[in-house]
């Protein structure tokens, strides 16, 4: 592996560098959960670093919880720990989510069709029989690695004609900038399952993984139900949190 640029670079920016550099290779499975990290030395030869800043790195990524050190013996990759941390108590996208936690967000279309709505569909988003409806699929990238697959559901008759290339990669500021939508809330179900045939090929996970599915159906600012979403996400890529308060 070649080594970290480091011209024009100041100290801050480089254990920056060198945080991202090895969280990315715990994210792409080059140093897989449980795994022990090269020894300080041989990683800083390899990176092109000085130990020190290596270690200050390193730190950083204990703090996260990526990494454990255990004295005399070396430091480890947390084992199932998860790649995106997200408040599910605040309505954000799950690019910003991705983005807050240090990697490269990335978003990939697999459907885009309109089409006559469903029933059971229709009656989430309150729409006239035989209304027409945008069905958008998605899949979220941590630096290159797929950790949620996204199913929306959007009302033509608020949102118009839609292009996903303006939507796919943030649909709430899509939405808002392109299409006046602006979504203020949303309902949402929270519903453990496993990952089926279809999400196991589309989210690079084995059968039988847990799985969130978060339901929900999103409001916009005059409280018109814009879209509903179904958007899946793998236990040890993603977890949500949730602040309760008496």
């Amino acid at each position: 592996m070649s080594h970290i640029p480091v011209e024009n670079r100041g100290h801050s920016s480089l254990i920056s560098v060198i945080q991202n550099e090895l969280k990315t290779r715990i994210v792409n499975g080059a140093f897989k959960p449980g795994e022990k990290l090269p020894s300080e030395p041989e990683l800083a030869m390899e990176l092109g670093v000085s130990r020190n800043s290596l270690r200050e790195a390193i730190g950083l990524l204990q703090r996260e919880g990526l990494l454990v050190k255990r004295h005399g013996v070396g430091n480890f990759v947390t084992d199932r720990y998860p790649l995106i941390r997200g408040g599910i108590e605040r309505l954000a996208g799950i690019t910003e989510f991705i983005r807050a936690q240090g990697f490269k967000a990335g978003s990939k279309i697999t459907r885009f069709e309109l089409l006559e709505c469903p029933g059971e569909i229709g009656q989430k988003l309150d729409t006239e029989p035989c209304e027409k409806i945008f069905i958008m699929e998605t899949i979220k990238y941590a630096s290159e690695v797929p950790v949620a697959l996204c199913v929306d559901f959007i009302s033509r008759s608020i949102a118009g004609n839609i292009d996903p290339d303006r939507i796919h990669n943030s649909i709430f500021d899509g939405l808002r900038d392109h299409y006046g939508v602006d979504i203020r809330y949303a309902e949402c179900d929270l519903i453990p399952m496993t990952a089926g045939e279809e999400l196991t090929g589309k989210l690079s996970v084995e059968t039988g993984t847990p799985v969130l599915l978060l339901e929900q159906i999103h409001y916009d600012s005059q409280n018109r139900r814009v879209l509903y979403s179904k958007s899946y996400f793998p236990v040890g890529k993603f977890t949500f949190k949730l602040i309760r308060r008496r």
